[in-house]
């Protein structure tokens, strides 16, 4: 039986398609799931990460694949938890705003909203748009921003701010 990758040892070779990483690292979410939450939700965690994973548009650019995986794994597992915790309600009232949330205008708005965000991060230097992905999208901190790309955490904390003070002015401008 082979062993489960090793996730804090750097990959020789990251796979490239996502069937390979899969492959190479399902097994090792799984158990790492199975410990975590149970057998029963392992297979539905696990596809949560490849999903994320295929979002972010895969692994080519990672250099330890495994420790980011596992990263992601532990935001799915946290994700989970804080849904969990959401109580049922008797009190309907919300309903005419969940109504309103799923209506076309705010689905275009939303599209809209997140184009411009999109455009906006293809005009910022290549580090810097990737340490503020990292922080808002893959829920990062910055002393793992650091470690992953090889910066200090002064480094992180000034391309993030900067970022985000250029996204914003440009979110604002094109309203």
């Amino acid at each position: 039986m082979q062993q489960p990758p090793n996730p804090f040892v750097r990959d020789p070779e990251p796979p490239g398609e996502a069937p390979a990483w899969m492959a190479q690292y399902g097994p090792a979410l799984r158990a790492y799931f199975r410990k975590k939450a149970g057998a029963a939700e392992a297979e539905d965690l696990v596809q949560d990460v490849f999903v994320a994973m295929q979002a972010r548009g895969g692994v080519e650019d990672i250099e330890h694949v495994g420790r980011y995986l596992f990263r992601v794994a532990a935001n799915v597992l946290a994700r989970r938890a804080g849904a969990d915790r959401l109580k049922p309600t008797d009190d309907l009232s919300g309903l005419e705003a969940l109504i309103d949330e799923l209506s076309p205008e705010r689905a275009l708005i939303a599209k809209d909203t997140l184009e411009r965000l999109i455009a906006s991060l293809r005009t910022l230097p290549p580090r810097a748009a990737q340490a503020f992905i990292l922080h808002r999208f893959e829920e990062m901190s910055y002393g793992e921003i650091a470690a992953h790309m090889g910066l200090s955490v002064r480094s992180v904390e000034s391309h993030i701010k900067r970022t985000l003070d250029r996204v914003l002015a440009q979110m604002g401008a094109a309203q």
